[in-house]
């Protein structure tokens, strides 16, 4: 029965009108019932894959986009395993489809309740890292979206994030690191860490311009922690902290290492602290091996102590 409106959908003569049929193929499988329309949706993939054809593709992209608007959360688990070909037909040659992927992603992509962001991560990660760039800007931007639709959840997982974008800071695209820095300047401010709200746009800046590592951990070094620091917080200072423990000159070693000391006073749970051991505690070592000042060697000895202590 959905085959004929499947076919109008292709035969459409432009957007709007297959719009409008993509919207009646929705309509007719809320009518059969979600796990009879199952059967439609998987039946949407080939059209995705067919390279000859635009209308097949955009037809496609629209009828996803249709179904997530007509079903909600409970198409959930069948639309976000088409989100890989989605995101893939971001780079496609023709406008019409890449516009119609946009359209589809953001129909799906609001549509995760707050336990499935983490599995929607990996989809989102793919993207970035092996895509082509059209591809890595909408997975991204998609990502920036998730941090207003599910902040608690992008903040408890940004020690995976962080590493992901900041790489993608540094593409050969101009475009790509322009969206990359929003994304991340995005993911985090969804901390909420009062402490290091005007600090932001300086942890952001120092991981494409490293350069900056210098300034931002100066600034930071006259910082009074009084909050509670939980993962997110450590998530986003341990890229300028591990590039802080690396600088050579010794007041930065030695800045570095106090900003480590007064912000694992304020970690409560071991669990949040423990992760970020390895990242720290390679850098904190060389410092008490090798530095020549011995008041160096002791402020560096103070913060690994600190840090081993809550990290358990």
């Amino acid at each position: 029965m959905s085959a004929p409106l499947i076919d109008a959908i292709v035969k459409a003569e432009n957007t709007e009108k297959r719009q409008v049929a993509a919207d009646a193929l929705a309509a007719f499988a809320k009518s059969e019932g979600l796990i009879s329309s199952v059967a439609i949706i998987d039946s949407l993939s080939p059209l995705l894959e067919n390279k000859k054809s635009v209308p097949h593709r955009e037809g496609a992209l629209l009828a996803l986009g249709s179904f997530a608007n007509t079903f909600g959360q409970s198409a959930e688990p069948f639309l976000i395993p088409q989100m890989p070909k989605v995101f893939e037909l971001y780079s496609d040659k023709m406008v019409p489809v890449r516009e119609a992927a946009g359209v589809a992603s953001k129909a799906i992509m609001a549509l995760p309740t707050r336990y499935a962001v983490r599995l929607l991560l990996p989809v989102i990660f793919h993207a970035i890292k092996e895509s082509k760039w059209q591809s890595k800007i909408g997975a991204m931007d998609i990502l920036s979206g998730l941090t207003n639709s599910a902040p608690k959840q992008i903040s408890a997982t940004l020690s995976d994030i962080i590493p992901v974008i900041s790489e993608a800071m540094w593409d050969s695209k101009p475009d790509v690191r322009i969206q990359a820095t929003k994304t991340t300047t995005d993911c985090f401010n969804v901390v909420g860490n009062p402490d290091l709200i005007s600090s932001i746009p300086y942890l952001v800046g120092c991981i494409n311009r490293p350069e900056e590592a210098a300034d931002c951990i100066h600034k930071l070094a006259s910082t009074t922690f009084v909050t509670t620091v939980e993962e997110p917080t450590l998530a986003i200072m341990c890229p300028l902290l591990t590039r802080g423990l690396a600088e050579r000159i010794p007041s930065i070693q030695r800045q570095t290492a106090v900003i480590i000391d007064n912000m694992c006073k304020l970690v409560e749970n071991p669990a949040h602290a423990q992760q970020f051991l390895p990242k720290l505690l390679p850098g904190l070592d060389r410092m008490i091996d090798i530095a020549a000042s011995p008041e160096l060697r002791s402020v560096a000895e103070r913060a690994r102590a600190t840090l081993v202590r809550v990290g358990g």
